[in-house]
Protein backbone atom coordinates (compact mmCIF):
# COMPACT_ATOMS: atom_id res chain seq x y z
CA UNK A 1 0.00 0.00 0.00
CA UNK A 2 3.01 2.32 0.14
CA UNK A 3 3.86 4.96 2.70
CA UNK A 4 0.90 6.22 4.75
CA UNK A 5 -0.45 9.71 4.14
CA UNK A 6 0.16 10.64 7.75
CA UNK A 7 3.21 9.66 9.70
CA UNK A 8 3.59 9.16 13.43
CA UNK A 9 1.55 7.25 15.98
CA UNK A 10 -1.16 5.36 14.08
CA UNK A 11 -3.69 6.27 16.77
CA UNK A 12 -3.25 10.00 16.35
CA UNK A 13 -5.49 11.92 13.98
CA UNK A 14 -4.29 15.42 14.83
CA UNK A 15 -0.69 15.20 13.66
CA UNK A 16 -0.96 14.95 9.85
CA UNK A 17 1.88 15.09 7.35
CA UNK A 18 2.29 15.07 3.58
CA UNK A 19 3.68 12.02 1.86
CA UNK A 20 7.44 12.20 1.86
CA UNK A 21 7.61 10.70 -1.63
CA UNK A 22 5.16 13.10 -3.29
CA UNK A 23 6.60 14.53 -6.53
CA UNK A 24 7.36 18.16 -7.24
CA UNK A 25 8.44 19.02 -3.71
CA UNK A 26 10.34 22.18 -4.68
CA UNK A 27 7.71 23.95 -6.84
CA UNK A 28 4.58 25.95 -6.20
CA UNK A 29 1.40 26.74 -8.11
CA UNK A 30 -0.96 29.67 -7.62
CA UNK A 31 -4.70 29.00 -7.58
CA UNK A 32 -7.64 31.41 -7.41
CA UNK A 33 -9.17 31.26 -3.95
CA UNK A 34 -12.58 30.34 -5.32
CA UNK A 35 -11.09 27.39 -7.24
CA UNK A 36 -9.73 25.96 -3.99
CA UNK A 37 -12.98 26.60 -2.15
CA UNK A 38 -14.97 24.85 -4.88
CA UNK A 39 -12.57 21.89 -4.82
CA UNK A 40 -12.84 21.51 -1.04
CA UNK A 41 -16.62 21.88 -1.00
CA UNK A 42 -17.06 19.31 -3.78
CA UNK A 43 -14.87 16.85 -1.89
CA UNK A 44 -16.72 17.29 1.41
CA UNK A 45 -20.14 17.01 -0.17
CA UNK A 46 -18.98 13.83 -1.91
CA UNK A 47 -18.03 12.48 1.54
CA UNK A 48 -21.52 13.13 2.91
CA UNK A 49 -21.13 16.57 4.47
CA UNK A 50 -24.09 18.93 4.15
CA UNK A 51 -23.41 21.75 1.66
CA UNK A 52 -23.60 24.65 4.13
CA UNK A 53 -21.26 22.88 6.56
CA UNK A 54 -18.93 21.96 3.70
CA UNK A 55 -18.69 25.64 2.75
CA UNK A 56 -17.75 26.67 6.30
CA UNK A 57 -15.18 23.89 6.64
CA UNK A 58 -13.67 24.70 3.25
CA UNK A 59 -13.27 28.35 4.20
CA UNK A 60 -11.25 27.28 7.25
CA UNK A 61 -8.84 25.15 5.22
CA UNK A 62 -8.41 27.67 2.40
CA UNK A 63 -8.00 30.62 4.79
CA UNK A 64 -5.12 28.92 6.59
CA UNK A 65 -3.42 28.25 3.24
CA UNK A 66 -3.89 31.90 2.26
CA UNK A 67 -2.30 32.95 5.55
CA UNK A 68 0.75 30.88 4.58
CA UNK A 69 0.12 28.22 7.25
CA UNK A 70 0.83 25.40 4.81
CA UNK A 71 1.19 22.71 7.48
CA UNK A 72 -2.36 23.35 8.72
CA UNK A 73 -4.29 24.48 5.63
CA UNK A 74 -5.36 22.41 2.63
CA UNK A 75 -3.73 19.37 4.20
CA UNK A 76 -7.03 19.18 6.08
CA UNK A 77 -8.57 17.67 2.94
CA UNK A 78 -6.51 14.43 2.89
CA UNK A 79 -6.83 14.35 6.68
CA UNK A 80 -10.62 14.49 6.40
CA UNK A 81 -10.48 11.91 3.63
CA UNK A 82 -8.72 9.50 5.94
CA UNK A 83 -10.95 9.89 8.97
CA UNK A 84 -14.46 10.84 7.80
CA UNK A 85 -16.70 7.91 8.58
CA UNK A 86 -14.34 6.39 11.12
CA UNK A 87 -13.07 8.91 13.65
CA UNK A 88 -15.05 11.85 12.28
CA UNK A 89 -18.83 11.70 12.07
CA UNK A 90 -19.70 13.94 9.09
CA UNK A 91 -23.26 14.42 10.32
CA UNK A 92 -22.48 15.21 13.96
CA UNK A 93 -23.87 18.51 15.25
CA UNK A 94 -21.99 20.30 18.02
CA UNK A 95 -24.36 21.19 20.85
CA UNK A 96 -24.33 23.19 24.04
CA UNK A 97 -24.61 20.80 26.98
CA UNK A 98 -24.12 23.25 29.86
CA UNK A 99 -24.57 27.00 30.01
CA UNK A 100 -24.47 29.95 32.37
CA UNK A 101 -24.57 33.70 31.69
CA UNK A 102 -20.85 33.99 30.84
CA UNK A 103 -19.90 30.38 30.14
CA UNK A 104 -20.88 27.40 28.02
CA UNK A 105 -19.70 23.87 27.32
CA UNK A 106 -20.01 22.34 23.85
CA UNK A 107 -19.94 18.64 22.97
CA UNK A 108 -18.48 18.23 19.50
CA UNK A 109 -19.98 14.71 19.28
CA UNK A 110 -16.96 13.37 17.41
CA UNK A 111 -17.57 15.69 14.47
CA UNK A 112 -15.61 18.47 12.82
CA UNK A 113 -13.73 20.57 15.37
CA UNK A 114 -14.04 23.67 13.19
CA UNK A 115 -17.84 23.62 13.44
CA UNK A 116 -17.74 23.40 17.22
CA UNK A 117 -15.25 26.28 17.37
CA UNK A 118 -17.44 28.41 15.09
CA UNK A 119 -20.39 27.83 17.43
CA UNK A 120 -18.18 28.70 20.43
CA UNK A 121 -16.90 31.85 18.74
CA UNK A 122 -20.40 33.20 18.09
CA UNK A 123 -21.66 32.22 21.52
CA UNK A 124 -18.64 33.68 23.36
CA UNK A 125 -18.89 36.95 21.43
CA UNK A 126 -22.55 37.39 22.40
CA UNK A 127 -21.87 36.54 26.04
CA UNK A 128 -18.85 38.86 26.21
CA UNK A 129 -20.96 41.74 24.89
CA UNK A 130 -23.39 41.08 27.73
CA UNK A 131 -21.04 40.13 30.57
CA UNK A 132 -17.70 41.69 29.66
CA UNK A 133 -15.83 38.37 29.65
CA UNK A 134 -17.02 34.95 28.50
CA UNK A 135 -15.47 31.48 28.28
CA UNK A 136 -16.74 28.67 26.09
CA UNK A 137 -15.08 25.24 26.02
CA UNK A 138 -15.52 22.38 23.57
CA UNK A 139 -14.68 18.69 23.85
CA UNK A 140 -14.86 15.51 21.76
CA UNK A 141 -13.45 17.16 18.64
CA UNK A 142 -11.42 16.29 15.57
CA UNK A 143 -8.28 18.22 14.59
CA UNK A 144 -8.85 22.00 14.62
CA UNK A 145 -5.73 22.77 12.52
CA UNK A 146 -4.76 26.48 12.29
CA UNK A 147 -6.25 28.46 15.17
CA UNK A 148 -5.45 32.07 14.30
CA UNK A 149 -7.65 32.50 11.22
CA UNK A 150 -10.57 30.98 13.13
CA UNK A 151 -10.49 33.55 15.95
CA UNK A 152 -9.52 36.57 13.81
CA UNK A 153 -13.21 37.53 13.28
CA UNK A 154 -13.43 38.26 17.01
CA UNK A 155 -10.71 40.93 17.00
CA UNK A 156 -12.07 42.28 13.72
CA UNK A 157 -15.30 42.81 15.68
CA UNK A 158 -13.44 44.71 18.42
CA UNK A 159 -13.02 41.87 20.94
CA UNK A 160 -10.04 40.23 22.65
CA UNK A 161 -9.72 36.44 22.36
CA UNK A 162 -7.46 33.68 23.61
CA UNK A 163 -7.86 30.08 22.48
CA UNK A 164 -6.13 27.14 24.16
CA UNK A 165 -6.19 23.72 22.46
CA UNK A 166 -5.10 20.30 23.67
CA UNK A 167 -4.80 16.90 22.01
CA UNK A 168 -5.15 13.95 24.35
CA UNK A 169 -3.05 11.22 22.69
CA UNK A 170 -0.07 12.85 20.92
CA UNK A 171 3.32 11.99 22.38
CA UNK A 172 5.33 15.05 21.36
CA UNK A 173 6.87 16.73 24.44
CA UNK A 174 8.28 15.47 27.73
CA UNK A 175 7.62 17.14 31.09
CA UNK A 176 10.41 19.47 32.21
CA UNK A 177 13.18 17.27 33.57
CA UNK A 178 11.71 14.10 32.04
CA UNK A 179 12.47 12.01 28.96
CA UNK A 180 9.19 10.29 28.07
CA UNK A 181 6.69 12.35 26.07
CA UNK A 182 3.50 13.17 27.97
CA UNK A 183 2.14 16.15 26.02
CA UNK A 184 0.87 17.18 22.61
CA UNK A 185 2.39 20.37 21.22
CA UNK A 186 -0.73 22.03 22.74
CA UNK A 187 -1.13 25.30 20.80
CA UNK A 188 -2.55 28.66 21.84
CA UNK A 189 -3.74 31.66 19.85
CA UNK A 190 -4.27 35.29 20.87
CA UNK A 191 -5.84 38.20 19.04
CA UNK A 192 -6.86 41.75 19.89
CA UNK A 193 -7.98 44.81 17.91
CA UNK A 194 -5.58 47.69 17.29
CA UNK A 195 -7.49 50.17 15.13
CA UNK A 196 -5.60 48.75 12.13
CA UNK A 197 -4.85 45.12 11.41
CA UNK A 198 -5.45 43.08 14.59
CA UNK A 199 -2.61 41.46 16.49
CA UNK A 200 -2.83 37.73 15.79
CA UNK A 201 -0.50 35.12 17.25
CA UNK A 202 -0.90 31.35 16.92
CA UNK A 203 1.89 29.17 18.25
CA UNK A 204 2.72 25.88 19.87
CA UNK A 205 3.64 25.50 23.52
CA UNK A 206 6.47 23.36 22.12
CA UNK A 207 9.59 24.87 20.60
CA UNK A 208 8.21 23.84 17.19
CA UNK A 209 4.92 22.45 15.97
CA UNK A 210 4.87 18.84 14.84
CA UNK A 211 4.08 19.99 11.32
CA UNK A 212 7.23 22.14 11.18
CA UNK A 213 9.27 19.35 12.75
CA UNK A 214 8.20 16.93 10.02
CA UNK A 215 8.90 19.53 7.36
CA UNK A 216 12.46 19.84 8.68
CA UNK A 217 12.83 16.06 8.53
CA UNK A 218 11.65 15.99 4.91
CA UNK A 219 14.11 18.72 3.94
CA UNK A 220 17.01 17.20 5.87
CA UNK A 221 17.40 20.30 8.03
CA UNK A 222 18.86 20.73 11.50
CA UNK A 223 17.48 23.20 14.03
CA UNK A 224 19.67 26.22 14.84
CA UNK A 225 19.87 25.03 18.45
CA UNK A 226 18.95 21.97 20.51
CA UNK A 227 15.17 21.89 20.14
CA UNK A 228 14.83 18.10 20.33
CA UNK A 229 15.69 15.28 22.71
CA UNK A 230 16.40 11.70 21.71
CA UNK A 231 14.94 8.67 23.44
CA UNK A 232 17.88 8.55 25.84
CA UNK A 233 17.35 12.15 26.97
CA UNK A 234 20.19 13.71 24.99
CA UNK A 235 19.47 17.18 23.51
CA UNK A 236 20.02 17.49 19.76
CA UNK A 237 19.41 19.71 16.76
CA UNK A 238 18.30 16.71 14.68
CA UNK A 239 14.48 16.42 14.29
CA UNK A 240 14.78 12.82 13.09
CA UNK A 241 14.93 11.67 16.72
CA UNK A 242 11.27 12.63 17.27
CA UNK A 243 9.61 9.77 15.32
CA UNK A 244 12.22 7.40 16.79
CA UNK A 245 10.99 7.78 20.38
CA UNK A 246 12.38 11.24 21.05
CA UNK A 247 10.51 14.47 21.66
CA UNK A 248 10.40 18.21 21.07
CA UNK A 249 11.44 20.55 23.87
CA UNK A 250 8.78 22.91 25.10
CA UNK A 251 8.85 26.58 24.12
CA UNK A 252 12.10 27.97 25.51
CA UNK A 253 14.14 24.97 24.41
CA UNK A 254 16.82 23.10 26.29
CA UNK A 255 17.48 25.82 28.87
CA UNK A 256 14.19 27.63 29.30
CA UNK A 257 11.62 25.01 28.29
CA UNK A 258 10.00 25.14 31.71
CA UNK A 259 8.16 28.19 30.38
CA UNK A 260 6.47 26.31 27.56
CA UNK A 261 5.97 23.40 29.97
CA UNK A 262 3.85 25.70 32.17
CA UNK A 263 1.80 26.81 29.15
CA UNK A 264 1.19 23.20 28.13
CA UNK A 265 0.17 22.27 31.67
CA UNK A 266 -2.34 25.12 31.57
CA UNK A 267 -3.87 23.62 28.41
CA UNK A 268 -4.13 20.22 30.10
CA UNK A 269 -5.80 21.75 33.17
CA UNK A 270 -8.31 23.60 30.99
CA UNK A 271 -9.04 20.30 29.26
CA UNK A 272 -9.81 18.58 32.56
CA UNK A 273 -11.95 21.57 33.57
CA UNK A 274 -13.98 21.16 30.36
CA UNK A 275 -14.51 17.44 30.92
CA UNK A 276 -12.01 16.28 28.31
CA UNK A 277 -9.19 13.80 28.74
CA UNK A 278 -5.78 15.12 29.75
CA UNK A 279 -2.97 13.40 27.86
CA UNK A 280 -3.69 9.69 27.80
CA UNK A 281 -2.59 7.46 24.89
CA UNK A 282 -5.09 4.77 25.93
CA UNK A 283 -8.26 6.70 25.03
CA UNK A 284 -9.77 7.68 21.64
CA UNK A 285 -7.95 10.58 20.00
CA UNK A 286 -9.76 13.89 20.53
CA UNK A 287 -9.08 17.59 20.94
CA UNK A 288 -10.44 20.02 23.52
CA UNK A 289 -10.45 23.82 23.34
CA UNK A 290 -11.10 26.66 25.75
CA UNK A 291 -11.98 30.06 24.25
CA UNK A 292 -12.10 33.24 26.35
CA UNK A 293 -13.42 36.45 24.81
CA UNK A 294 -13.27 39.93 26.39
CA UNK A 295 -15.09 43.13 25.42
CA UNK A 296 -12.90 46.21 26.10
CA UNK A 297 -16.07 48.28 26.45
CA UNK A 298 -16.59 46.59 29.83
CA UNK A 299 -13.38 48.18 31.14
CA UNK A 300 -11.86 51.55 30.18
CA UNK A 301 -13.97 51.67 27.02
CA UNK A 302 -13.23 51.56 23.33
CA UNK A 303 -12.35 55.23 22.84
CA UNK A 304 -9.56 55.17 25.41
CA UNK A 305 -8.38 51.71 24.32
CA UNK A 306 -7.92 52.56 20.66
CA UNK A 307 -6.32 55.92 21.43
CA UNK A 308 -3.80 54.36 23.81
CA UNK A 309 -3.04 51.45 21.50
CA UNK A 310 -2.44 53.83 18.58
CA UNK A 311 0.08 55.74 20.72
CA UNK A 312 1.75 52.55 21.92
CA UNK A 313 2.03 50.92 18.48
CA UNK A 314 3.56 54.11 17.09
CA UNK A 315 6.01 53.95 20.00
CA UNK A 316 6.90 50.37 19.04
CA UNK A 317 7.42 51.17 15.39
CA UNK A 318 9.69 54.10 16.24
CA UNK A 319 12.32 51.71 17.69
CA UNK A 320 15.67 51.49 15.89
CA UNK A 321 15.82 48.42 13.64
CA UNK A 322 18.16 45.50 14.06
CA UNK A 323 20.34 44.58 11.08
CA UNK A 324 18.33 42.50 8.60
CA UNK A 325 14.96 44.04 9.52
CA UNK A 326 13.21 46.68 7.43
CA UNK A 327 10.17 47.28 9.67
CA UNK A 328 8.67 46.45 13.04
CA UNK A 329 5.50 44.44 12.52
CA UNK A 330 2.87 43.16 14.91
CA UNK A 331 2.44 39.39 15.16
CA UNK A 332 0.16 38.20 12.38
CA UNK A 333 0.54 41.36 10.28
CA UNK A 334 2.50 39.67 7.50
CA UNK A 335 0.07 36.72 7.36
CA UNK A 336 -2.95 39.01 7.13
CA UNK A 337 -1.31 40.97 4.31
CA UNK A 338 -0.64 37.68 2.51
CA UNK A 339 -4.30 36.70 2.88
CA UNK A 340 -5.38 40.08 1.49
CA UNK A 341 -3.06 39.64 -1.49
CA UNK A 342 -4.40 36.14 -2.08
CA UNK A 343 -7.88 37.56 -2.65
CA UNK A 344 -6.57 39.24 -5.80
CA UNK A 345 -3.56 37.21 -6.89
CA UNK A 346 -4.48 33.72 -5.74
CA UNK A 347 -3.05 31.31 -3.17
CA UNK A 348 0.30 29.53 -3.41
CA UNK A 349 0.10 25.76 -2.96
CA UNK A 350 3.15 23.51 -2.92
CA UNK A 351 3.40 20.99 -5.78
CA UNK A 352 3.62 18.04 -3.44
CA UNK A 353 0.37 19.10 -1.78
CA UNK A 354 -1.31 19.64 -5.16
CA UNK A 355 -0.42 16.05 -6.06
CA UNK A 356 -1.72 14.76 -2.75
CA UNK A 357 -4.97 16.69 -3.21
CA UNK A 358 -5.31 15.29 -6.73
CA UNK A 359 -4.77 11.74 -5.42
CA UNK A 360 -7.49 12.40 -2.83
CA UNK A 361 -9.82 13.65 -5.56
CA UNK A 362 -9.24 10.61 -7.76
CA UNK A 363 -9.93 8.26 -4.84
CA UNK A 364 -13.30 9.97 -4.43
CA UNK A 365 -14.23 10.02 -8.11
CA UNK A 366 -13.55 13.74 -8.52
CA UNK A 367 -11.49 15.71 -11.03
CA UNK A 368 -7.91 16.40 -9.88
CA UNK A 369 -6.81 19.88 -8.83
CA UNK A 370 -5.34 21.52 -11.93
CA UNK A 371 -4.88 24.88 -13.66
CA UNK A 372 -2.55 26.46 -11.15
CA UNK A 373 -0.16 29.13 -12.46
CA UNK A 374 3.47 28.02 -12.02
CA UNK A 375 5.85 30.01 -9.83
Amino acid sequence: MGQPLFQGDHRTMSCPDLKSAAPGGSGWARFPKQRLLDFAIEFLVRRGVRADRAARLSETAVAAEAFGIHTHGLVLIPYWDRFIGSRIDPGAEPRVVKERAATALIDGAGGFGQLALALARDLAADKARQCGVATVAGTNLSWLAALGPQILPLSQAGLFAQLWVQNNTCKDCAPWGGIDARFSTNPVAFTFPTGGLPMLSDFSSAALSMGKTRAMIRRGELAPENLFMDKKGCPTRDPRVVPEGGSIFHLGGERYGYRGYALSLWAEALTAMAGGSANNPDVPDRQTFCLTVTDPAAFAGGDYYYREMARFIAHLRASRLRPGFDAILLPGERAQRAAEEAETHGILVEDRLVELLSETARRNGLAPLTSGDRT
